[in-house]
């Protein structure tokens, strides 16, 4: 069984625990809420290229059975109070456009953003929350996959609440080749350098700070920061180290 085949036999099964587990999981709560809202993002991606900055939609929602978050929705296949286990589809963001590119640069194909299939854990322990998360390409975009390891926090002070993070995320050959590799036709046509990237490991650290406004409309501001692989920044798309992502944005609870 290769990598691909592994991931969605992992997530299937995921999927079919919840039929045998949900007698043991949290009951399904019948106050649970709907939010949603709008979030303004700014890019500063390592690509020798413009940064980006655009608007995206967002909702919230979990009753112990069913969650959407953010741009990510799906199912507990379980969950209790330190057990939380997701599989669900989720919006991968990352992109190249070649007309934001710089130099010959703007002669490369469009690397498009992609939807995913995950499967996550969570142990919420005495330190805070320990997850891991593998996801793995639903449109055949890259056809790659990624396991993401992090610690998560949440602090709470009157109407603010923080959610620090940091972790490391890993990235599938076919991933990194998708979005930071050169194919040797890609190099005839601009003259840039052919290029193979390989898989790898990123960290990354992100907090995000919530202020609870009025009982129904809460802002939030996030912020992210990536350190690219070698492979990644040895690409000849890319001119920084670092990807920074920084998220504004507010939600209303119906």
């Amino acid at each position: 069984m290769n990598m691909k085949s592994a991931f969605h036999f992992a997530i299937i099964s995921a999927a079919g625990m919840s039929i045998i587990a949900h007698a043991d999981s949290l009951p399904i709560d019948p106050d649970a809420t709907f939010s949603a809202g709008m979030s303004v993002t700014h890019l500063s991606s390592a690509y020798d290229a413009d940064a980006q900055t655009y608007v995206l939609p967002q909702a919230f929602y979990d009753n112990n059975r069913v969650y959407i978050e953010g741009a990510e929705a799906g199912i507990y296949p379980y969950k209790d109070n330190r057990h939380h286990l997701r599989a669900g589809v989720s919006y991968d963001g990352r992109n190249f456009d070649p007309e934001d590119a710089h130099g010959n640069l703007a002669q490369l194909n469009e690397r498009k953003s992609s939807a995913l299939a995950h499967i996550s854990y969570m142990y919420l322990s005495p330190i805070g929350g320990l997850r891991a998360k593998a996801t793995t390409d639903l449109l055949d975009k890259h056809g790659g996959q990624t396991l993401s390891l992090a610690h998560v926090s949440k602090f709470t002070k009157d109407d603010w609440t923080i959610y620090p993070s940091f972790g490391a995320t890993w990235r599938s050959e076919d991933y990194n080749n998708y979005y930071y590799g050169v194919s040797d036709a890609e190099s005839v046509r601009s003259g840039v350098a052919a290029y193979q990237a390989e898989s790898s490991w990123s960290p990354f650290v992100s907090a995000t700070v919530n202020y609870q406004a009025t009982p129904r409309i809460s802002v939030f501001i996030n912020q992210n920061i990536e350190w690219l692989s070698d492979t990644q920044k040895n690409s000849p798309l890319t001119n920084d180290d670092i990807e920074s992502r920084t998220r504004v944005g507010f939600n209303y609870q119906f």
